[in-house]
């Protein structure tokens, strides 16, 4: 795909082109667009060319996000041209200076400045707050969000987002308050490379040592000419349906302790602007000292990450398992959870997937649950089979609905609920039908289960101030008829697919799993020492408190007749 704005021919069918799909704007140009864009740069077109005036709003907004895209690449071209020719020192400071309305990193440019008043600010001191000094905005945060540290990504066109306290973004996480970074792991689907420097540079970062475990095909890195701190390993999982779809950091700094960040964003620009994400956030674990125990949490978080990181078998992530094996991880207060790829046989089946999170549930969760159902909430949805008595509800669905008292059996069927933008959500999104990108629902995979139309709710987030954000966030949990109390609740990089949660085979000594995953799962006693959680709105949500601050809206509402689900191939129409 080009990102050379002048290569483009004009489009041969000029005011009469009736194309949304992004893909076209990119390969032609469209000089109509360009002058009605100037004519009303609000998009409130009055006049029509021939295809309606609604289509042309439309066109409108895809035309001035695809014009976006190449002054950034023109500016990062640019940029890379006159690095060349100046000093690394002076190169920095050019760049600093770019206008933030170009690059679209409005949030970033805003934590940038703030982490240079605390590098100003802290010269000389600890970086521990606990020396005395006032806490910066991401150490209140972090407070605030306890005992649960989950947050959501700030939103570019939502101001509000930029400055409150439940919303992160990726250079929050790498402030020089939470630590001085000594080498950063990245693990990952899509990394857009450029992006991601630009983030570690604005917190000082960009020489320090790092790995990136990526899955998507990648030209920049697999670079030869690659920064020599950088060590990118693609991941191929060996099923032709399975992806690393996991999404995950790991930080250690330079006192050896350690910080673990599960979350459910590509690291691609867009996955940070416009979309609902969610981020949980480790406590600091600091480096063990011989005398002391194991540093196991009672959720063996520290034991299942280590098994997970194992997996890879690359030797570039061994100083991270080090890392970590040798931090006090007690503190931690959630399940990791994940899937690896494999036909996975006998004690393995509990190990990973959606038999995992049965496990546990089993163990953990109180049975005043067990006729709630399961809502599912997600990004992308795979093939499920003809009924929902299949896989749907029969597998999954039995799997997330089990609680302490179903022994070794499983409940006989799972209630599911699946919270899944339609296409007018979509539409009033803040990016308009570019924001259903990231929801990847195809119609050749709707049709052969339309079943599943009777078992899906708008997307409605009034609750985290996000409704116009779409979701790319992926959780699970199980709620009371009064939406008051909660089961549990898990945030995850898997979205309601077999190849992510794994499928049994008839005889129920196999579960095959094709995709990487990563998540973490809440469970009352261990957070709260109670048998249930008490629910409250993001937004409402005071800090410190002890209830889960959910980012939907209750109760569910339900599709009308006439809604339809978010099909992609509307952007590729």
């Amino acid at each position: 795909m080009t990102t050379d704005a002048a290569s483009r021919t004009e489009c041969p069918f000029k005011q009469k082109c009736y194309r949304k799909n992004p893909h076209h704007f990119k390969e032609f140009k469209h000089q109509h667009l360009h002058n009605l864009l100037k004519q009303y740069p609000d998009h409130k077109v009055d006049k029509d060319t021939g295809i309606g005036i609604e289509n042309i709003k439309e066109q409108l907004k895809v035309y001035e996000d695809i014009e976006k895209f190449f002054l950034w690449a023109e500016h990062k071209k640019q940029t890379k041209k006159r690095s060349r020719s100046k000093s690394p020192e002076a190169q920095r400071k050019k760049e600093l200076k770019v206008d933030p309305a170009i690059t679209a990193q409005t949030v970033l440019s805003e934590t940038r400045t703030e982490s240079a008043q605390v590098n100003s600010e802290q010269t000389g001191k600890s970086e521990s707050s606990k020396e005395g000094g006032p806490l910066c905005l991401i150490e209140q945060k972090l407070e605030a969000a306890k005992p649960f540290n989950f947050f959501l990504t700030k939103i570019k066109d939502n101001p509000a987002t930029h400055k409150d306290m439940i919303s992160v973004y990726l250079t929050d996480l790498m402030h020089p308050r939470l630590g001085k970074l000594k080498s950063s792991l990245q693990i990952n689907f899509m990394v857009e490379l450029d992006w991601l420097m630009m983030n570690y540079e604005a917190t000082k970062n960009d020489k320090k040592p790092l790995v990136i475990l990526y899955g998507e095909e990648n030209s920049d890195l697999s670079s030869n000419s690659l920064q020599a701190n950088i060590r990118a390993v693609r991941v191929k999982p060996k099923y032709p349906f399975g992806t690393h779809h996991t999404k995950m950091m790991v930080f250690v700094y330079e006192d050896e302790s350690v910080r673990v960040v599960v979350h459910t964003a590509n690291l691609v620009g867009s996955d940070w602007e416009n979309r609902t994400q969610g981020v949980w956030v480790s406590p600091r674990c600091m480096k063990l000292n011989s005398s002391e125990s194991k540093g196991e949490s009672p959720t063996n978080f520290k034991s299942s990450l280590i098994k997970y990181l194992k997996f890879y078998e690359v030797s570039a992530v061994h100083q991270f398992i080090d890392a970590i094996s040798n931090c006090d991880m007690s503190a931690i207060n959630v399940f990791f959870v994940a899937s690896v790829p494999n036909s996975h046989r006998d004690g393995d089946i509990y190990r990973w997937g959606h038999r995992a999170v049965s496990k546990i549930l089993k163990q953990h969760v109180s049975e005043e649950a067990r006729r709630w159902p399961v809502k599912v909430q997600c990004s992308s949805i795979g093939s499920l089979g003809n009924s929902p008595d299949q896989w749907f509800e029969h597998e999954l669905g039995r799997s997330l609905s089990c609680y302490n008292g179903t022994s070794g059996a499983f409940p006989s069927s799972g209630q599911m609920e699946l919270i899944y933008p339609s296409h007018n959500d979509v539409m009033s999104s803040y990016d308009g039908p570019l924001g259903g990108g990231c929801l990847p629902y195809r119609q050749q995979t709707h049709s052969k289960q339309p079943w599943l139309i009777d078992h899906m709710y708008n997307w409605r987030a009034a609750a985290s101030d996000r409704t116009r954000a779409m979701p790319h966030i992926k959780t699970y949990t199980r709620l009371d008829s009064d939406n008051e109390k909660m089961a549990y609740f898990l945030l995850t990089s898997a979205n309601l697919s077999k190849a992510a949660w794994g499928s049994m085979n008839k005889a129920g000594n196999s579960c095959m799993i094709m995709s990487y995953e990563a998540g973490v799962l809440f469970i009352p006693k261990f957070i709260t020492g109670e048998n249930l959680f008490s629910v409250s709105g993001f937004e409402s949500r005071l800090s410190g408190s002890s209830r889960f601050p959910l980012h939907y809206d209750l109760p569910l509402q339900k599709y009308s007749g006439s809604e339809k689900p978010w099909l992609y191939d509307f952007l590729l129409s």
